[in-house]
């Protein structure tokens, strides 16, 4: 019976796990300010902001596309047209492929994507974007077949 309790004395304490560390909750909430999931045009809920973009445009989700369209853009063609422009003649199903360069001019974030495939054929596409109240909007230069260059 004392070898027993011996052994078992021997197991409770070979398995006890030491203390995590503690941080301070005032450099956690600073953290957690910092990285919002929408702010960033690189990494944007695990993807870059173009496909995530374009997921919204295949999911027919337009009100969601002009929540991310730049208040610089809507004042420039009109809510309206915008929305009229994402329904009917915005065409945006296309391979895009990676993001291969990001460029910051100021407060514009422009994104790259080198390899994308548009109607069989290898094409750069450039997606101008920019962070407006906490979260990434994308600039539309015209209301045309290629509103991105």
């Amino acid at each position: 019976m004392k070898y027993i309790a011996i052994i078992y004395l021997v197991v409770i304490c070979s398995c006890e796990h030491p203390v995590a560390k503690q941080k301070p909750l005032k450099s956690t909430i600073q953290k957690a300010e910092l990285e919002k999931p929408f702010s960033n045009p690189n990494i944007i809920f695990g993807s870059s902001f173009g496909p995530f973009f374009q997921c919204l445009y295949r999911n027919n989700q337009f009100d969601r596309m002009m929540s991310f369209t730049s208040n610089s853009t809507i004042e420039k063609f009109t809510r309206k047209q915008v929305l009229n422009y994402y329904k009917h003649d915005f065409k945006f199903d296309y391979l895009l492929g990676m993001l291969s360069n990001t460029n910051q001019e100021g407060s514009i974030t422009t994104l790259t994507y080198s390899r994308a495939s548009i109607y069989g054929t290898r094409r750069k596409v450039t997606i101008k974007c920019m962070l407006e109240n906490d979260s990434v909007k994308i600039i539309l230069n015209s209301l045309s077949n290629k509103p991105f260059e």
